[in-house]
């Protein structure tokens, strides 16, 4: 076979007798270019960096140094939590919060509640769910404990 091995000129001839002809260009008769391949590459990359931006700043505090994993309450925590405050009064407050939960059912008891967590995410988190359940106002702070000044002591309205 010489010049790199391609087809034999009596094969060459053989398909120009026989009518054959090798798609040269992409005519109605040639080859077409799909474009469900580009769409299913499209969504699949988009649920992927979707996924990514949802879980990503709930799984990057288990990266640090000190590891502060989040591990949300339970129902049955969060009814004990509620069982022991009904017989008290005063303001609540929960280092460590997350999203929140204990603070909002301790706001639907009716308490002052504040909490307090490292995770900016999670402080969003929390905020939107106050908000969606109608206890904005009623949370007063969800912030980093250590950044939280002496106006956000639990009672004070800022």
């Amino acid at each position: 076979m010489e010049g790199g091995g391609g087809i034999l000129p009596e094969k060459l001839k053989e398909e120009s007798q026989s009518g054959y002809v090798l798609p040269t260009s992409r005519e109605a008769g040639g080859l077409k270019k799909s474009s469900w391949g580009f769409l299913l590459t499209g969504i699949a990359g988009g649920t992927l960096v979707a996924v990514y931006a949802v879980a990503t700043p709930f799984l990057t505090p288990a990266l640090r140094k000190v590891c502060l994993p989040f591990v949300p309450a339970t129902t049955k925590q969060i009814e004990n939590v509620v069982t022991m405050l009904r017989s008290r009064r005063g303001p609540v407050v929960d280092i460590g919060s997350g999203d929140g939960r204990i603070v909002i059912a301790a706001a639907k008891e009716g308490f002052t509640a504040v909490g307090y967590e490292l995770n900016p995410w999670l402080v969003w988190y929390s905020r939107y769910r106050a908000w969606r359940e109608g206890y904005f106002f009623t949370v007063l702070k969800c912030c980093n404990f250590w950044g939280a000044s002496d106006d956000a002591a639990v009672g004070e309205e800022t």
